[in-house]
């Protein structure tokens, strides 16, 4: 007589969704035995081979299922900190850089810099989607007013420039830019400033 299934209890909670694993799919594990491969063979070879590496890194994360749950690994955490032995944070970055960056790029500019443009860029243009290439070298970013060539600034400059374009831009008064419409129709008053403040 078959065996009744084991209901789930206290003893036996019943499977979580991060426990669940991908059906078996052939052509899924090779595309994963593919990327892994890339991944230890990029890893041995050192900074000349970043964008190779993070690259295979954005593949195994953005591939739908994501690829890195055939290697064992749980959570995009889990296969950052296994198998490239860094932080998630790291990852995310070296990822969208090497997505958008030429190896040139990243070796002209740097990564750091170079992530700065790139969410300077989201933040003016929304998010970019996969467009390429960027064009890092004719990139203009504002700075005291002025464009400066994106190569002249430091990634603490995009920065500032990237939160100016997050900061809400507070419209005049309606009452004070009436009143100073009206005293600018009389020659007397032109000279004259007017000044708001809060009531208590």
């Amino acid at each position: 007589m078959p065996s009744k299934r084991a209901r789930p209890t206290k003893l036996r909670p019943k499977p979580a969704a991060r426990d669940a694993k991908l059906p078996a799919n052939r052509a899924l594990k090779s595309a994963w035995d593919r990327l892994a491969a890339r991944i230890l063979d990029a890893s041995t070879q050192g900074a000349e081979a970043f964008d190779e590496l993070w690259e295979a890194a954005g593949e195994a994360v953005e591939h739908e299922p994501p690829l890195y749950v055939l290697g064992g690994y749980k959570t995009p955490k889990e296969f950052y900190t296994k198998l490239l032995h860094t932080d998630p944070r790291t990852a995310a970055r070296n990822i969208r850089v090497a997505k958008y960056a030429s190896p040139l790029d990243e070796e002209t500019y740097g990564t750091t810099n170079l992530d700065a443009a790139l969410a300077y860029l989201e933040a003016k243009h929304g998010p970019l989607n996969g467009r390429l290439p960027v064009a890092f070298g004719a990139l203009k970013i504002p700075r005291g007013g002025k464009l400066v060539a994106f190569a002249k600034l430091t990634a603490a400059e995009i920065g500032q420039a990237t939160r100016a374009l997050h900061k809400p831009k507070t419209p005049a008064h309606a009452a004070r830019a009436a009143y100073e419409k009206a005293l600018a129709k009389h020659p007397a008053f032109k000279a004259c400033a007017s000044r708001s403040r809060r009531a208590r």
